[in-house]
């Protein structure tokens, strides 16, 4: 009925954690484990062969012989699935309680106009030394609501997706963290649960939180604009509204060409500004 997907690449320190804290999961429904292993050097791979020995049919562990980067990674990831359900965990976050599947899933089915269910995630700052919400919104703001849009964030060790995606249709980056939460909502609603039911560890050596300020602002303008470019330029107003340059592009050169044209001044900026930065 549902398959978890375990996302990992050199998290030898972790990976045990992760994927104890998805068998301790009490549920009245059957679930497998799909362990995406990135061609992992550090030892994690051979811990996840020892968990597919120990959990055969239950947990499968898929290694590339190369590392094929996290999107094509976890692209290939959803394209084996053909479970109801779908919930995703990174190897170095891990689930707190033993009920979180149960609960998203009866959500999901009560609601069947929704394809997502989230709930609030512990964000453990390293580099700080201290706990805090992921989701830091009122509890009275947060009641019964269960179409939430693009407002409210939902970290991917929250989510349980409906399946109803073709994937193989979908380019790569669009299974990246933000653009696969709105690929989601624009076929349904999201339910939301007021509960924490899993950490996110923020170390500073993670794919994105690992990754410098130029190159995460140049790859979320490059997302953004290839988004916008696959949903056919669709709630394109949402996308950077205070900006001025943007909208007297728009209003000079039309919506395409107004993008294209903000795309590309706003790559040279960020560039501009990073190194202007370095040199001095």
């Amino acid at each position: 009925m549902l398959t978890v997907i375990l996302l990992t690449y050199n998290h030898v320190q972790t990976f045990v954690q992760s994927i104890e804290s998805i068998l301790a999961q009490e549920t009245s429904f059957d679930f497998d484990i799909h362990v995406l292993d990135d061609c992992s050097i550090d030892g994690t791979s051979a811990i996840c062969e020892e968990y597919s020995r120990a959990w055969p049919g239950k947990v499968k562990h898929f290694r590339n012989a190369n590392n094929l980067g996290v999107e094509k990674n976890l692209k290939d990831g959803f394209l084996r699935i053909s479970s109801k359900y779908i919930a995703f965990l990174e190897g170095d976050d891990y689930w707190t309680d033993r009920s979180k599947l149960q609960l998203q899933v009866e959500m999901l089915e009560r609601h069947p106009e929704c394809t997502l269910c989230g709930h609030n995630v512990t964000l453990r700052d390293h580099a700080l030394g201290e706990d805090r919400l992921f989701v830091n919104i009122p509890r009275e703001q947060l009641k019964a609501i269960y179409q939430l849009g693009d407002g409210i964030p939902i970290h991917p060790s929250a989510r349980v997706y409906r399946n109803c995606i073709d994937f193989s249709e979908v380019p790569a980056y669009m299974v990246l963290d933000t653009h696969i939460y709105r690929l989601f909502l624009q076929r349904g609603g999201c339910c939301y649960l007021d509960r924490v039911m899993s950490v996110y560890n923020k170390t500073g050596v993670g794919f994105w939180s690992g990754m410098p300020k130029r190159d995460k602002r140049l790859m979320t303008l490059r997302l953004r604009y290839a988004s916008l470019q696959y949903h056919n330029f669709e709630h394109e107003a949402d996308y950077y509204p205070r900006s001025t340059i943007l909208v007297l592009l728009k209003m000079l050169l039309g919506v395409r060409c107004g993008w294209w044209a903000f795309y590309n001044l706003e790559s040279f900026r960020i560039k501009l500004k990073y190194k202007f930065h370095q040199e001095k």
